[in-house]
């Protein structure tokens, strides 16, 4: 029954998390050169940019010009990107959302393990 109720919980866990993967589009090449703007050029500008091909570029913004931009990655390598190949553009690191899913994944878990054994307490 443990087993059941914790499974349960799980799968419709990583169900929620693909949902949200999926209902995420890419931007427009309008709204990447906002979003690189924004954000300015030198370190402290850190991003991990997702492509269109599906490959993903981390580092500083290093310049911004009308149609491209460059990234600084740790290698000591510029990457220059144009706007249009670029599917987001978001700050390094786990995002708020990542972080209110697995807090949100945690409760769930501890819940359903509170509601298993308090079930299992009942006895026969």
């Amino acid at each position: 029954m443990k087993l059941r109720i914790t499974l349960l919980v799980l799968a419709g866990l990583i169900n929620s998390q693909f949902m949200l993967a999926q209902a995420k589009g890419g931007k427009s090449p309008e709204q990447v050169k906002a979003e690189v703007l924004k954000r300015g050029t030198g370190e402290k500008a850190k991003v991990k940019v997702k492509l269109r091909n599906g490959s993903e570029v981390r580092g500083y913004i290093s310049k911004a010009d009308q149609d491209t931009f460059d990234i600084h990655e740790k290698n000591n390598e510029n990457v220059t990107l144009t706007y249009a190949d670029v599917l987001s553009v978001r700050k390094s690191g786990i995002s708020t959302a990542a972080k209110i899913g697995i807090a949100g994944g945690v409760a769930a878990l501890l819940i359903a393990a509170a509601a298993a054994s308090a079930i299992a307490s009942l006895g026969p």
